[in-house]
Formats: structure tokens, C-alpha cells, sequence
């Protein structure tokens, strides 16, 4: 059994990537995290790389479980990422109608371990992402899940997510 209130986000430091890239190499996290293969990979290793530099919008963390390094999260506020060109992604398409800053904040999480898969883990991390952006004053939180990923996609509308189109999942707080 989990105890949820033992889970915990740390921020990433230097010493946490080469697990974050360890985390990568696993067949059940590459699917999703990237679906177009090496390059992909490359920019999630650049921009956890560059997070105090390029990327400094983009607030990332270790998920810990009774101080176990466990899992990754991030947020990142939208008004950011319109202008972004990502491989896989359509950042002006999803996020076009964001017009102002700390409104619309996207999240993203994966379970690196996998004793803590299936055990209610990610459903906390996205509760605890949420608790950080209402305190930044946040007003919705998007997630790009694939739709294949059903166990993201049931975390998220058990935390009252609403799917708006494809890959485009809502939550106003």
C-alpha cells in the first residue's frame, strides 16, 4: 500500500538526469514521451539540461516516495510555449488561445520505477502539481496525453480533467 502523503516533489537537480535519462530508456516511458524516436529524446535531455538557462519557464521535479526517487513531473505556463517549435509538437495549435501569463498551465509526469506503477501514484503528482499552480494563481491546467496512454488519461479525468479534442485534456481551477 502507498501512503500518499509520503509522496513528494523535489526539484531536479544535475545529479537527477542521468536517472531521468535511465527513466527515458524504458520501453513504457519512450512510447509516450517519445513516440518520434532519438531526437525527441535529445530535446527532453537538452531541455532538463538547460532548465536554469533556455528553458527556465519550464519547472521540473523528481517525484519521491519516502525519499525514494521515484518518478518526474513539470509544469510550465502556456503563454510560454506558444511560440515554442518542438518536434511532435503543435504548441500554437493547443495553446493559441492563451493571451495572458499564469492562466493555462500544462503538466506532465512519469512513474520511473515500476514497483509504483498502477498504485494511485500518478494521480497524487498531478493533485500535487495542481496544489503548486493554484498557488501561482493558475486558472487551468492542460495535459497532452496520447490517447492510447489510458492510465494518464483515467488519472487525469479521476482528477476532474475534461477531454477538449484529442491529445488536449482541461481542468479549470
Amino acid at each position: 500500500m502507498i501512503d500518499k502523503d509520503e509522496i513528494t516533489l523535489k526539484p531536479l537537480y544535475d545529479e537527477d538526469i542521468s536517472l531521468f535519462d535511465k527513466w527515458l530508456n524504458k520501453e513504457y516511458i519512450y512510447k509516450w514521451l517519445c513516440p518520434d524516436g532519438k531526437e525527441q529524446r535529445d530535446a527532453w535531455l537538452d531541455e532538463v539540461n538547460n532548465r536554469n538557462g533556455k528553458y527556465d519557464f519550464i519547472k521540473h521535479f523528481i517525484v519521491c516516495y519516502e525519499d525514494k526517487k521515484i518518478g518526474y513531473c513539470l509544469y510550465v505556463d502556456c503563454f510560454f510555449l506558444k511560440d515554442l517549435e518542438e518536434e511532435g509538437h503543435d504548441f500554437e495549435d493547443l495553446y493559441g488561445d492563451v493571451a495572458e501569463k499564469n492562466h493555462t498551465f500544462e503538466i506532465g509526469y512519469l512513474i520511473g520505477e515500476e514497483d509504483y506503477l498502477n498504485k494511485g501514484v500518478s494521480k497524487v503528482i498531478i493533485q500535487k502539481l495542481e496544489a503548486k499552480i493554484i498557488e501561482l494563481g493558475g486558472s487551468e491546467i492542460s495535459a497532452d496525453p496520447s490517447e492510447e496512454n489510458i492510465f494518464s488519461i483515467k488519472a487525469l479525468l479521476s482528477n476532474g480533467f475534461r477531454k477538449k479534442r484529442d491529445g488536449d485534456y482541461r481542468k479549470m481551477i
